[in-house]
């Protein structure tokens, strides 16, 4: 049986890889993290994104409230990335709609 570790690693690698597989010209698993992203992606096109990968798909609010400092001092995307339907896929949620949401 997987522990929680090798569950969320595991998703954190499926991530990553939906990120390769959807035009990332680079993609960085933060192992260990504790920090603002789980895995950080780079596109030719757009800005980096930094992503927390979280099965549960709830973002503490610490968490959240880090990534949001970081959003404002330097020009990145931030997203919660969670099992998408079925626990199948990924789907993404942009941090600062997160904050709007909290805000109403």
């Amino acid at each position: 049986m997987a522990t929680n570790y090798e569950r969320g690693r595991a998703f954190e690698y499926r991530v990553r890889d939906w990120c390769k597989e959807n035009g990332a010209v680079a993609v960085i698993r933060a192992a260990g993290s504790h920090g603002p992203a789980d895995v950080v992606a780079f596109w030719r096109h757009d800005r980096p994104w930094f992503i927390q990968a979280k099965r549960d798909g709830k973002l503490p609010a610490a968490e959240r409230e880090l990534m949001l400092q970081i959003l404002r001092q330097i020009d990145v995307k931030m997203y919660l990335a969670q099992p998408g339907p079925n626990g199948r896929g990924v789907q993404f949620t942009i941090i600062n709609a997160i904050q709007e949401e909290t805000n109403e």
